[in-house]
């Protein structure tokens, strides 16, 4: 909830960890929804965490 105070900076790593986790929680719910299979889901994952240079 913003209180009207100064917001926080956040890096650019802690950005791009941020952006990450929502990707995966978007596909995470396409995968529960059965819109997404489990090999879908990590294949997806995994190009995600290439393109971020994690894998």
């Amino acid at each position: 909830m913003y209180v009207g105070e100064a917001v926080e900076q956040i890096t650019e790593r802690e950005h791009a960890a941020f952006l990450l986790q929502l990707q995966k929680s978007i596909l995470a719910s396409l995968e529960k929804r059965e819109l997404l299979n489990h090999a879908q889901y990590q294949r997806c994952v995994w190009e995600i965490e290439k393109q971020k240079g994690e894998v």
